[in-house]
C-alpha cells in the first residue's frame, strides 16, 4: 500500500523479542492522520516503565496504556510510549483484538500530539469523532460505543 504522507515510524519494543505491531501496519493506520514530515517513535514497555514516566510527566503513580510526548510541533515530532502488559489486560476486559486496541491507542496518541485533547467534553467528543472517522476507514469498531 502506497501511502500519502510522507512520515517516518521508529519501534523500540522492550519486551518482546517478536515485534508485536511493525512499521508498516502503524505506517497504514497513522496514514489517515499523520502530517508530512513527521517522525514518530513508539516505545513498547513493561509496567514499571510506563508508572515512573506517567509519575515523572504527568503526576499520576500508576502505569497507563499510552503516554505521547511531543518534542517538537513543526514537522510534528514526539514519542508514543505504549505499556503492553496494560494494553493486554484492556483488550481483554473490553473483548476487543489486541492488535485493534494498539491502533486505535496509536491513532489516539497522535492526535495528542496535534494538540487534541479530552479534558472536557466539547474537546473529548471532537477527539473521539476523529479516532471513530479512522478507526471505521480500518474496519474497527467504535472503541467507545460501550462507554457512552
Amino acid at each position: 500500500m502506497k501511502f500519502k504522507n510522507s512520515f517516518s515510524i521508529f519501534i523500540q519494543d522492550t519486551i518482546h523479542k517478536r515485534k508485536q505491531i511493525s512499521k508498516k501496519q502503524c505506517q497504514e493506520w497513522l496514514s489517515f492522520v499523520a502530517k508530512n514530515q513527521s517522525k514518530i517513535t513508539l516505545r513498547i514497555v513493561n509496567e514499571n516503565e510506563s508508572q515512573r514516566l506517567n509519575k515523572q510527566f504527568r503526576n499520576k503513580d500508576t502505569a497507563t496504556n499510552i503516554l505521547s510526548f511531543l518534542m517538537l510541533e513543526d514537522p510534528i515530532e514526539g514519542d508514543l510510549v505504549l505499556c503492553h502488559p496494560v494494553i493486554k489486560k484492556e483488550a481483554k476486559a473490553q473483548n476487543k483484538k489486541i492488535r485493534d486496541h494498539y491502533t486505535h491507542l496509536i491513532i489516539h496518541g497522535y492526535l495528542h500530539l496535534l494538540g487534541y485533547d479530552h479534558q472536557n467534553n466539547t474537546d473529548a467528543d471532537k477527539m473521539e469523532k476523529i479516532e471513530r472517522k479512522i478507526l471505521s476507514k480500518l474496519n474497527i469498531d467504535d472503541p467507545y460505543k460501550d462507554y457512552k
